[in-house]
């Protein structure tokens, strides 16, 4: 069975962390590992893994008493990160379809717009 709030608080308060859910927690070390591999997994074009990040350690994201500063610092992090990566596609995506070839050329529209290409192309 996994450890609840209360259970870390009986054991040792700085032995577990507080997670999304509030019912459950997590150890520290574990949390740390899972907040650095979300983090570092959000670069090989997973940008998602930082949005499980940002929303999973959101307590201490948002300072939370007792917020382990390492795991606060990727999940503010993964935020951020997370906003920029949505942000840049949907650039892409509203330049695509409102600029079209005028805003980008002939070549490379033909090469990067899906809606361009033949059945068998993708």
């Amino acid at each position: 069975r996994a450890p609840t709030a209360s259970d870390a608080s009986r054991i040792d308060d700085d032995a577990y962390v507080d997670t999304c859910d509030g019912a459950r927690a997590l150890e520290r070390t574990a949390a740390r590992a899972l907040a650095d591999r979300l983090f570092y997994g959000g670069f090989f074009a997973l940008p998602w893994l930082w949005v499980l990040n940002a929303w999973f350690f959101a307590p201490h994201a948002r300072g939370a008493p007792g917020s382990d500063a390492h795991i606060a610092a990727r999940a503010r992090a993964s935020r951020a990160l997370a906003s920029a990566a949505f942000a840049a596609f949907a650039a892409w995506a509203v330049g695509f379809y409102v600029g079209g070839r005028a805003l980008v050329g002939d070549a490379f529209f033909e090469r990067w717009s899906a809606t361009t290409r033949e059945g068998g192309e993708l």
